[in-house]
């Protein structure tokens, strides 16, 4: 029963700022409620199993994506290459705005790391074109800003 409610809190709330201060609940971006710790604290922060590869953010570290989330690495962002993932972690959304991108027009949410508050990339909350459909959902952090750890050899 909890795992199913913890389900439902991960996937039934969009991101809005106006869940940022109720403690104890989680963002919608967790990979799996078995790896996420939750924490009293007005942002939380989840750990990813060592024992997988995982990137994080190049400024404070926290981790960001697990690289069996990866989808694409032949992405572009505003500041060189980027990876699209289908989830990611403590990660802050922004609003939705329309914005022409190079694969047509989207509704994307700028995300932010939620330790440092430095901007990752963005979310797409809505694709155009039926050609672009797959991306919904889907996550842009730029190479810039994140970080290889744990088991890359």
């Amino acid at each position: 029963i909890f795992t199913t409610a913890l389900t439902c809190v991960l996937h039934c709330f969009s991101c809005e700022s106006s869940w940022a201060d109720r403690p104890f609940l989680l963002r919608p971006h967790a990979v799996s409620p078995a790896t996420v710790t939750m924490t009293r604290s007005k942002t939380f922060q989840a750990y990813l199993p060592n024992c997988h590869r995982t990137y994080s953010c190049i400024h404070c570290r926290a981790h960001l994506a697990n690289h069996d989330e990866l989808i694409s690495k032949s992405f572009q962002g505003s500041q060189g290459r980027a990876y699209l993932f289908n989830s990611v972690v403590n990660v802050g959304c922004g609003p939705a705005e329309e914005r022409v991108l190079l694969t047509g027009l989207h509704a994307v949410a700028d995300i932010y790391c939620e330790n440092c508050k430095t901007t990752l990339g963005w979310k797409y909350e809505h694709a155009f074109e039926s050609s672009q459909k797959y991306k919904e959902g889907k996550f842009i952090i730029e190479l810039a800003h994140m970080i290889k750890d744990n088991g890359w050899d």
